[in-house]
């Protein structure tokens, strides 16, 4: 009799306690919905003080301050919002002022903004989704990829190599684990109409930036001079391109074709103003499968040779006339020094830092060659030959990298990292093929078109580049990859 009138006074307790939390968390919803005049005048005095007390010191701890709690307001607990954070920060600042905002323990800042993704997906992940994970068919290659990685980590140490160094080296291809934290808690939706959209316009940015330092770098008043813009935030501009290209081939009705030449023009110009041969090699190539996509999207009926071929033409003729407008208006020298450089496709002796880079590759091979399997692991350096920027002549010099994705990989990582890598790439490439042919939505088949595209272009790029792997870039191809298979994930659920 006692138990039996117990239970039904603690099952009160608890609903009046419950009943008081709710009442409790609608009040203090409602004093925020409408809020007080005291309220209000606290939030200003609060802002004026963040605003204020800084500019007593300087106008950039100021601007600092209020940008990182804008930052802070907008990301915090939403690992998507940070996610974005970290992308375009890590694209669109410059590489001087990433090293200089160097976190505790020698943490990048974007590294810094991804652990702050990393626990608000730890929190959302047990408060809000049980601890149940997303599994794609994906998350094996990756898996694999980190963990060749890790082998690398432990062959470093075995061989001796500086920890410094292996730290160094080995935070790049870590950053491939945000592969998981992109798959997990961000949606289809996000992906085609936030993330996309903003890898392109991060584009515009940078291409902006390399206009600037161009114009500033050269003298207006002497129609000669030449600046040759290299940047490691150049890699988006092919990736930028190719993106708005296939937008302009597949489907311009969305935005525009006006709208996405203008957003084409800073992109195009700082392309070319970067000269640089392997990414005019890699875009090319791009646009050339764009034009083969829609030529075979198409009815066998209906095609036409001429229509992809003026659709590719089109979207070089921006590239082109928008920088013959640039030189016309500056009077910089640009189509003779992108001349000069082209020659040495068919002439490559001709040119001092290729035969440099020809030599890196041969130290490089026989430095394989002594250890295939395993390769030399995390920390290797190697003695190459490089061209001084200033004085343009060849130098030795002990580098952590080579300038080639599949040696860079095959040297530190071994059989295992290359064909992890190889195998990861080719999954997400067969995701972005099969979706373009399969799909019914206008939005996904177009982003993996430029999927498509971008990989078959960056395949290619590989071979003169290895930012993939090496470098800050990692972070932005890990999570393009992982956009790709989101966004042709035929059992996309939204999430938060």
């Amino acid at each position: 009799m006692g138990f039996g009138s117990a239970a039904p006074s603690r099952k009160r307790r608890l609903e009046l306690s419950a009943g008081r939390q709710e009442t409790g968390l609608m009040q203090l919803h409602e004093r925020f919905a409408s809020p007080t005049p005291g309220l209000i005048a606290g939030v200003v005095v609060v802002q004026i003080l963040c605003i204020a007390i800084p500019n007593l010191w300087s106008l950039a701890l100021a601007l600092a301050l209020s940008g990182g709690l804008l930052l802070a307001g907008y990301t915090f607990f939403s690992p998507r919002r940070t996610l974005l954070v970290a992308l375009v920060l890590n694209i669109v600042l410059p590489v001087k002022l990433l090293f200089s905002l160097v976190l505790p323990g020698g943490l990048r800042l974007q590294e810094g903004v991804l652990l702050a993704a990393c626990l608000f997906a730890l929190i959302d992940l047990v408060y809000k989704r049980g601890l149940r994970l997303r599994v794609t068919a994906i998350d094996l290659p990756v898996l694999c990829l980190l963990a060749a990685t890790l082998l690398s980590v432990a062959v470093g140490v075995a061989h001796g190599h500086s920890n410094s160094q292996i730290l160094r080296d080995v935070r790049y291809p870590f950053y491939y684990a945000a592969f998981f934290l992109v798959t997990n808690f961000v949606d289809r939706r996000a992906v085609l109409e936030l993330f996309a959209p903003a890898l392109v316009l991060c584009g515009a940015v940078v291409g902006g930036e390399y206009i600037l330092e161009f114009l500033g770098a050269i003298d207006l008043s002497v129609g000669t001079r030449f600046v040759r813009v290299v940047r490691l935030q150049g890699m988006v501009l092919p990736l930028a391109i190719l993106l708005v290209a296939n937008q302009f081939i597949h489907n311009p009705g969305r935005y525009g074709r006006p709208l996405l030449v203008v957003v084409m023009l800073p992109i195009g110009v700082a392309f070319v103003l970067t000269v640089g041969r392997g990414m005019w090699v890699a875009v090319g190539v791009g646009i050339l499968c764009s034009a083969l996509l829609r030529h075979f999207s198409v009815p066998r009926a209906e095609r036409s040779a001429w229509k992809p071929a003026l659709l590719m033409v089109g979207v070089l003729v921006v590239v082109v006339g928008a920088t013959a407008l640039f030189q016309r208006f500056t009077g910089a020298a640009i189509g003779a020094h992108a001349f000069q450089r082209s020659l040495t496709f068919v002439d490559y002796e001709r040119d001092v830092p290729i035969l440099a880079r020809l030599f890196s590759y041969a130290t490089t091979l026989a430095a394989i060659g002594a250890r295939p399997l395993l390769g030399h692991g995390q920390g290797a350096m190697l003695n190459i030959m490089s061209i001084d920027p200033e004085t343009l002549e060849p130098e030795m010099i002990m580098a952590g990298t080579v300038d080639n994705l599949y040696l860079a990989l095959w040297w530190k990582m071994g059989l295992a990292g290359l064909l992890a890598f190889a195998w990861f790439y080719w999954r997400v490439f067969q995701r972005a093929w099969r979706a373009f042919k399969e799909s019914r939505d206008s939005q996904v088949q177009v982003f993996a078109a430029g999927a498509v595209a971008v990989m078959s272009g960056m395949a290619v790029l590989g071979l003169s580049d290895a930012s993939m792997v090496s470098g800050r870039f990692a972070l932005v191809f890990a999570v393009f990859f992982a956009m790709v298979v989101v966004a042709t994930d035929a059992d996309d659920t939204q999430t938060e």
